[in-house]
């Protein structure tokens, strides 16, 4: 028998009828298609969540730290404004600055910077929201009597051009507002603050508001204001309401010498 012939007769080499020789491979495990796909499809779903958030990360970073070199940068220019107007004067109007950060290094971030004149109602204006809020309770401005907080209020009439004035010389609102871009988005931040100069209001004094202890009218501890004294005491002499002394033995003299 040939060697062709002993292959294709299944009783040669010890081989039993009704079998097949192994196959390369048999019996290993596998991945089919379907399921390399799904793992793929979810692999691919979770490193797109993954890189969002990591984006969504650094763009965070990188605005906090674009505002935080822009205060940085508008304190300092509003600090560089307050020292040239304090050489030069606040003025009585108010002052605008412009420009960009180029001395500083940052050439890209721009400042509009605002010195807001605060501009003090005048007095008319004070009478006429006092009144508004004396008949909010629904009696009218005829039917109240000007007590003692009326007629001060009158009185500081004459001196609230000179409070006026002072105040608004000595008081500025400054605000600087900065603008820098992060790729196509625009951003903005601004600082606000007051500014004082307390030299301004020592002309205060000079109108004629400051106040003493002979100022002071009201009666002593336990006098009695209709003039008789403290309890306990005869005699003597006793404060009139207004603050004047009067004898307390006789009648009270009035005007045109009546009694």
């Amino acid at each position: 028998m040939s060697g062709s012939d002993a292959l294709r007769d299944p009783e040669c080499c010890g081989a039993r009828p009704g079998t097949s020789r192994p196959r390369a491979g048999a019996g290993i495990g596998g991945f089919t298609l379907l399921e390399v796909m799904v793992a793929v499809a979810i692999l691919s779903m979770s490193l797109t969540s993954l890189l969002s958030s990591q984006m969504a990360a650094m763009r965070a970073t990188r605005y906090a730290r674009g505002v935080s070199v822009a205060a940085f940068l508008a304190e300092g220019k509003l600090l560089d404004i307050e020292v040239e107007l304090q050489i030069d004067g606040w003025g009585s109007d108010d002052k605008t600055f412009e420009g960009d950060f180029s001395e500083e290094g940052w050439p890209d971030i721009r400042y509009e910077c605002l010195v807001d004149f605060i501009e003090v109602p005048d007095f008319n204006a004070l009478q006429q929201a006092k009144d508004g809020a004396d008949t909010d309770g629904g009696f009218s401005a005829g039917a109240q009597v000007a007590d003692a907080d009326d007629q001060a209020f009158s009185g500081m009439a004459m001196v609230w051009p000179v409070i006026k004035g002072a105040i608004e010389q000595a008081i500025r609102k400054s605000s600087c507002k900065v603008i820098w871009t992060d790729g196509t988005l625009a951003h903005d931040f601004t600082v606000e603050t007051f500014w004082t100069d307390t030299k301004q209001l020592l002309q205060l004094p000079q109108a004629g508001g400051e106040v003493n202890e002979d100022d002071d009218t009201r009666p002593d501890d336990g006098a009695d204001p209709s003039g008789g004294g403290k309890p306990g005491s005869t005699g003597g002499t006793g404060t009139t309401p207004s603050g004047g002394v009067r004898p307390t033995g006789g009648p009270t003299s009035l005007p045109g010498g009546r009694k």
